[in-house]
């Protein structure tokens, strides 16, 4: 009746089949993006079609356009779905050392490991092809720009809070992210280990010689 309420809506409780049908959005959604990653990774950004993709999914067409109007708008999303998700997930569960030389070193091996995941080749993937696609740069800028606000917690946290609070920490942190970003794009077509590594004992001793002064 008129002026009703029902007791899902008086207790604030959703209706246990519209918390199913959002369940299943949320599913379809991420089987969706984890599928844009993988095809973006095989096949690069000329590759990745919405058919691919929507391939790989497993979905029906006007499932996946549902979701995500625009190849662009997909391969975006799913790029920082991955990254930030990524992130989170790293050093969670990892125990780091008490030393603080330690620390530093082992939070500088974290980060360098991030640039060898599959979703740093993916953006990477994004950021070239931007370069010539003026709609895709406009669908990564703001992207990015809010994945770097998630990034950076996930990075300070490798590094604990008697690191973080120096006072140069933050220039710091840019120098050793912008710099492992760099020497992780020329393993791309120069895959040695020996002038990562070196670069990595490098990026340890000026952050030992600045955070520990």
């Amino acid at each position: 009746m008129p002026g009703t309420s029902s007791p899902e809506r008086a207790s604030g409780k959703r209706p246990p089949i519209k918390r199913a049908v959002q369940s299943r959005t949320v599913d379809v959604q991420r089987r969706i993006l984890d599928a844009a990653v993988e095809v973006l990774l095989e096949d690069g950004y000329g590759g990745a079609t919405t058919l691919r993709i929507q391939e790989q999914a497993g979905v029906t067409r006007g499932r996946l356009l549902h979701h995500f109007p625009s190849r662009d708008t997909l391969l975006t999303a799913a790029a920082h779905h991955l990254a930030s998700a990524r992130v989170a997930e790293m050093g969670a569960d990892q125990i780091w050392p008490a030393d603080p030389a330690e620390r530093i070193d082992a939070a500088i091996e974290a980060m360098a490991l991030t640039f060898t995941q599959g979703y740093f080749w993916a953006a990477t993937e994004l950021w070239i092809a931007a370069r010539h696609n003026d709609d895709l740069r406009a669908a990564l800028l703001p992207g990015e720009r809010d994945l770097a606000r998630v990034i950076r917690p996930g990075l300070d946290a490798f590094f604990g809070p008697d690191l973080t609070t120096h006072a140069d920490f933050d220039d710091l942190r840019e120098i050793l992210f912008t710099s492992l970003r760099g020497m992780a794009l020329t393993t791309a077509f120069d895959p040695r280990e020996e002038p990562t590594r070196r670069h990595i004992e490098r990026l340890k001793k000026l952050a030992r010689s600045v955070l520990l002064d």
